[in-house]
Formats: structure tokens, C-alpha cells, sequence
């Protein structure tokens, strides 16, 4: 039996949604008997913890879980045989250490320190296989300024961005306007390399525009300043594979408000056209869009996936303006919260089905790694010695 780490939680402003995205993962991983699952929780001091009890959601909404966490502590870990071993101390004086034995990770880790490329950098040093992107391909999509830039060097239309640092922000503060350019109000203001909807504003004028910069950089060094796109509707695409690519229906999210914000994310449930009574979204699979539309975000979704070399699991959002039908490119995130579970569902993939597709993927990705040369055996040193007789 193959055992996968869930690793979740983690020092970012997206932990929660971590936590929900692993909650999820672990209840398709129950159909599949093949698999042992070991939850490993990361809390928001990096300090990092597995047991069987962690892949309840309960655990973790008592407001007393951090107290209980003590016992589930891992106080040491090493890299063997491609496994990654976990160790934590057992509880009573004479309690032998528990440990386990990871073959693949499965990283449930959204923002920094887990989406970024840091831990899959950890599981490269390791040398055990991991689900989803490499180190650069996470890299590259966590920031989106360096997104855009990519995507504008091949030819994929984005909005129009200007972007501000922490620097620029302070010195422009007796003439805040000159911040946004040449792109008119009203505009949206957002941290480079955060998701789930969080640090984003929408401005009218240079009030709110001073207001929304001072909160992007609690999150972040870098702003982006953005266009509006008028007219708009929202459309998410999927990509799942390494070699061969499969794509999903294009999901348009129909929400309360001037954009997706956390809540329409996170708490609704997603499917065809449902709706929850306190929610502020309603999610329609396939989204309402002409074929040549459909056809349009789903090739370009899988341009986006080969340009930056990814793997696993993305996902594309686009911007489209019905009234002059013309389409954006928003922004790519290589670990979509629950893995957008729903709209695989309503493509004809399960998400048991989508799990094991994805652990394949990485056992793919990990033996083509295997055969490269990462070794050279040179005679520098033997020639050193000479040298220095």
C-alpha cells in the first residue's frame, strides 16, 4: 500500500483554505483502498504535526485544537530511500517514538510556503515524488507580475497592469494618483503573490486607491494596479496532466458583487447552476459563453500549461468582456482550492478518479527526473591535490 502525505495549513494568509482543500482531498482518498493517507499540518509557525486525527475537519474547529496538537508534534524527519520519515515522540514515560514512511506528497498548501515552490523544493532534496508543479513552474505563477510578463512574450492577451512597490507607494504619497497611469478608474488593486480573493480592492478614486495599496502591502511587497474589464463575466478553466493534457468544461462563477471575493470562493457548494441561500455565488458549468469562446479559453489554457512547464494540476482564470467579446487572461494558479473539485465532477471526472490521475502524474514527472544526470564524477579534487603538494 502506497502512503501519501497531506500536507496542509502552513505560514501564509491562505491556511485555512489549506485546511479545506486537504479536507477535501482526504474524503475522495477514501474510496481508494490503495492508498494509506498521513495528514501532516503545518501551523502558522512552520512547526509541523501528523496523525490520523488531523484529517478530521472538527479537530480543527474546536477553538482549543493548537493546545491539543502537543502529542502530534514531528520532532525530527529524514530523507531515505526516496521516503520522507516522519518521527514524533509517543504519549506515557514509556511510549516508543511513532513515525511514518511518505512516498508521495501531496501538497493541499495554498500562498507562501507551500505554492510558491519552498516545499516542493523541501520534496525535491528528498527525492520523493510530489503531486502538482515543479519548483520554477510554482514559482513563475505565484507572482503575478512575472505571469503577465510571460504572457505578454507569448502573444496571450492579459489587462492592462502597472505595478507598485512598497518604495514607490510611500514616495508618491503627496500624489497618489500618478500611481495607476494612464488606466482610468475605477481600477483593482492586488498583493503579486496572493490568492483566495485576499488583499483585493476595488478603487474609485485616489482616497481608496491610498487606502487599498496600504492594505496589499500588510500581505506583500509588490502591488498590482489593474483594468477593469466592463462588461465582464469570469470563466475558469482546468488543465490536469504531464505529457498528455486533459481540459475541463469552462466554469463561470456568477457572484454578488464587484469580484469573487473569499466567502464566494469558499463557501459555497459548486456544481451546475446551485446556489446556497446565504450564499453570494452561484456556480454554472459549462459557463454561458459561444462555442468559438469555449474552444478559445481551453486552447489557450493549454498553451499557459506548456509555457510554464507545469504539472499536476492548473488552473486558468479569464476575464471576458461580452459586450465586445473579447477575452483576458486573468491570472494561473497551480493548486486550485479543492482542486476545483466540482467542475472535474460536471467534466466527467470524479474526484477519486481525479486523485489517482494526479499521483500518476507525479510518478511520471518523478522517473523522467530520475533519469537525469544530477551526478558528475570529475577529477577536480585528485588534480587539487597535485596542485597543492
Amino acid at each position: 500500500m502506497q502512503s501519501i502525505g497531506i500536507f496542509f495549513g502552513s505560514r501564509s494568509p491562505e491556511h485555512d483554505i489549506s485546511i479545506i482543500t486537504a479536507m477535501r482531498v482526504i474524503e475522495g482518498f477514501k474510496s481508494l483502498s490503495a492508498y494509506s493517507i498521513i495528514p501532516v499540518y503545518i501551523n502558522k509557525r512552520s512547526e509541523w504535526f501528523f496523525g490520523s486525527e488531523l484529517a478530521d475537519v472538527s479537530f480543527f474547529q474546536n477553538p482549543q485544537f493548537e493546545n491539543r496538537l502537543q502529542k502530534y508534534a514531528v520532532n525530527s524527519f529524514a530523507f531515505k530511500n526516496s521516503r520522507l520519515i516522519l518521527q514524533k515522540s509517543g504519549s506515557g514515560i514509556f511510549a516508543r517514538k511513532k513515525s511514518a514512511a511518505i512516498d508521495v506528497a501531496f501538497p493541499c498548501l495554498h500562498g507562501s510556503f507551500g505554492e510558491d515552490g519552498t516545499i516542493q523544493g523541501l520534496f525535491e532534496i528528498a527525492g520523493i515524488p510530489y503531486v502538482g508543479c515543479s519548483v520554477r513552474a510554482s514559482a513563475i505563477a505565484m507572482s503575478k507580475i512575472h505571469t503577465r510578463r510571460l504572457l505578454r512574450d507569448a502573444g496571450i492577451t492579459s489587462v492592462r497592469t502597472r505595478e507598485v512597490s512598497k518604495e514607490e507607494f510611500f514616495a508618491a504619497k503627496e500624489n497618489i494618483g500618478k500611481l495607476h497611469g494612464d488606466i482610468p478608474y475605477p481600477i483593482f488593486v492586488k498583493p503579486n503573490a496572493l490568492g483566495s480573493s485576499i488583499g483585493i480592492s476595488r478603487v474609485a478614486n485616489d482616497k481608496e486607491l491610498e487606502w487599498a495599496l496600504e492594505v496589499v502591502f500588510q500581505f506583500d511587497a509588490l502591488a498590482l494596479i489593474e483594468e477593469e474589464v466592463r462588461n465582464l463575466k469570469e470563466i475558469n478553466v482546468l488543465v490536469i496532466g504531464h505529457k498528455d493534457l486533459t481540459v475541463s468544461l469552462p466554469h463561470e462563477p456568477v457572484h454578488h458583487g464587484a469580484f469573487q471575493d473569499f466567502e464566494a470562493k469558499y463557501l459555497i457548494k459548486g456544481g451546475t447552476i446551485r446556489q446556497e441561500k446565504s450564499s453570494k455565488s452561484t456556480s454554472i458549468i459549462p459557463a454561458r459563453i459561444p462555442p468559438q469562446t469555449t474552444r478559445d479559453v481551453q486552447e489557450i489554457s493549454r498553451r499557459v500549461f506548456r509555457l510554464i512547464d507545469a504539472s499536476g494540476i492548473m488552473r486558468c482564470e479569464f476575464l471576458y468582456d461580452t459586450a465586445a467579446q473579447k477575452l483576458f487572461l486573468g491570472e494561473i494558479n497551480t493548486l486550485p482550492g479543492t482542486l476545483y473539485a466540482h467542475v472535474w465532477e460536471a467534466s466527467g471526472i470524479p474526484l477519486p478518479q481525479l486523485l489517482k490521475k494526479l499521483l500518476e502524474y507525479a510518478e511520471e514527472r518523478f522517473e523522467e527526473e530520475r533519469k537525469l544526470i544530477r551526478v558528475f564524477n570529475s577529477s577536480v579534487l585528485k588534480i587539487l591535490r597535485l596542485i597543492w603538494r
